[in-house]
């Protein structure tokens, strides 16, 4: 097969999803890979590097999707890299369709075959290529949102670095996720007392034991979260609420009682969703706003901070899908492996990807119906 790898057009977004060594792998296996110009600079990953692992390198967008079968990205094609799509094709990246419905116009108007990162599942639901973005994101959280706590930087001049004598800074952490859990670790090795909230009874029995001492983990229903709220340093959300969603896990009225100068940190960041006054999607390089002295983060690609680790951290979860698809065929990779199939989002003209098609008022039909399977998906769905 050949297996195309395209240079990110998203503003800040220097990830690649095949470091070198992962592409030579295919090569090895008798794959053809093409991999536009540049695509991994931003990584610190050159073109000659791609070259010596046996890829195809110099390679214009429209000249690798013209001729791959299987097109790798990180992030969903943006509008201006719709045209440079050729039908039938099979697009394997975060894909997040439920809220970009031109994307999914695209993707069925071209009978593209499209894999969703963040939606494969194995069987006990855990997320291998989600995973090792959410670990990254949360351990950034902290790093990137303590900087606004500076002086220079027009904070309070708090350190996240415990002094001795002093009263540690106070972290909250929503969500004991991979995101949320590492941020709660990175925050307690910095000395910080963090407060970890989790609404999952089976997730806090597993978690119990195994957290540094000066983190404490919490039920919001048990425990009221707001005090722990008012008195924080820094707030990093890692729970997930939807987008436009009725209740938040800190509302508006919420940040006049909060330290003037602290810091939300959204890791989810869905427009109106755990924190009801992140209204916007920010960058690296414009990262914060203000609302009631409280500042609010809520950049979208955390991870592409360190573009190089993530990359490496990426390739090594994407390559043995990529494998399984260049080997077999995006349908009987789809037919054959179970955790692959969950993260199906198009198909044929079909969208198989439920939450963009309830989101999105669109007909869907479940992954596999749309391949003429037999019994029961997960989660009871025919």
């Amino acid at each position: 097969m050949i297996v195309g790898i395209l240079k990110e057009r998203k503003p800040e977004e220097y990830r690649v999803p095949l470091v070198p060594e992962a592409a030579g792998r295919l090569v090895d296996r008798g794959h053809s890979v093409l991999v536009e110009t540049g695509a991994g600079v931003g990584a610190g990953l050159p073109d000659d590097a791609y070259a010596r692992a046996g890829a195809v390198v110099g390679e214009s967008a429209r000249a690798v999707t013209e001729r791959a079968e299987l097109v790798l990205k990180v992030k969903e094609p943006v509008p201006e890299e719709f045209e440079a799509f050729f039908p039938g094709r099979c697009l394997f990246c975060y894909l997040h369709s439920e809220t970009r419905p031109a994307l999914v116009d695209m993707l069925l108007e071209k009978s593209i075959t499209a894999i969703a990162f963040e939606n494969v599942r194995s069987e006990d639901g855990f997320a291998p290529l989600l995973a090792p973005m959410s670990v990254i994101a949360g351990q950034q959280a902290v790093l990137q949102g303590m900087r606004f706590l500076w002086s220079h930087e027009g904070g309070p001049g708090v350190s996240m670095v415990a002094y001795p004598g002093l009263e540690p800074p106070e972290v909250v952490v929503l969500g004991a996720g991979e995101a949320g859990l590492q941020a709660a670790r990175v925050a307690a090795a910095l000395g910080a007392r963090v407060s970890l909230f989790e609404i999952d009874s089976t997730r806090m029995r597993r978690l119990r034991g195994t957290l540094p001492p000066n983190v404490s983990l919490l039920h919001p229903r048990l425990v009221p979260l707001e005090p722990f709220l008012f008195r924080a340093d820094m707030v990093v959300n890692a729970a997930t609420v939807p987008p436009e969603s009725s209740t938040h896990l800190i509302e508006r009225k919420t940040l006049a009682a909060m330290k003037r100068g602290s810091v939300i940190v959204d890791v989810t960041a869905n427009i109106r969703g755990a924190v009801e006054t992140v209204d916007r999607y920010t960058t690296h390089g414009d990262p914060v706003w203000e609302v009631d002295g409280v500042v609010h983060y809520a950049v979208t690609n955390i991870p592409g901070a360190v573009a190089s680790t993530a990359s490496r951290a990426l390739s090594m979860e994407v390559l043995p899908y990529a494998t399984e698809i260049a080997d077999k065929g995006a349908t009987a990779a789809l037919r054959e492996n179970a955790a692959l199939l969950e993260g199906l989002t198009a198909l044929g003209g079909t969208l198989c990807w439920k939450e963009a098609g309830e989101f999105q008022n669109r007909p869907w039909r479940t992954p596999r119906e749309t391949l003429g399977l037999r019994g029961t998906a997960r989660g009871g769905l025919p």
